[in-house]
């Protein structure tokens, strides 16, 4: 099945108060809120806090989801961190030249491993033929 990983948007409408509370994050983005403060204990993410509540702007918003886009492509946290640190905070995540060089190299690395998987199907199929022949 082959999904389709689109840049993100700007939602059609602002959230209420210029913020969203952890809950509306989720359903917005379809995570789960402890995955969300997953996010943040990896410093991928910094709302900022108002009391004991986390809040997030639209800027948030748009990093978690390629944030979660990169991690359904396979990309390491650590490098998810790496480009965040050498983007600035308007800079749009995805659109940036230094993903597209990470995700060439990403793309170079699963293709090794497939075919490493591949050479280690073919080889244990042909032990497995050898041991019940």
């Amino acid at each position: 099945m082959e999904q389709n990983f689109e840049l993100y948007q700007e939602p059609d409408a602002a959230p209420q108060n210029g913020f969203l509370f952890i809950g509306e994050l989720a359903k917005l983005t379809g995570t789960d809120p402890k995955t969300i403060r997953f996010y943040e204990r990896a410093e991928l993410i910094s709302p900022p806090r108002h009391g004991r509540f986390r809040t997030y702007l639209a800027s948030d918003v748009r990093r978690l989801k390629n944030v979660l886009t990169l991690r359904r492509l396979g990309v390491p946290i650590a490098q998810i961190r790496e480009i965040l640190a050498m983007l600035s905070p308007e800079e749009d995540v995805l659109a940036s030249e230094k993903t597209v060089g990470l995700l060439r190299q990403h793309l170079d690395t699963l293709r090794n491993r497939q075919a490493e998987i591949t050479h280690q199907i073919e080889k244990t199929s042909s032990a497995l033929d050898s041991l019940v022949a």
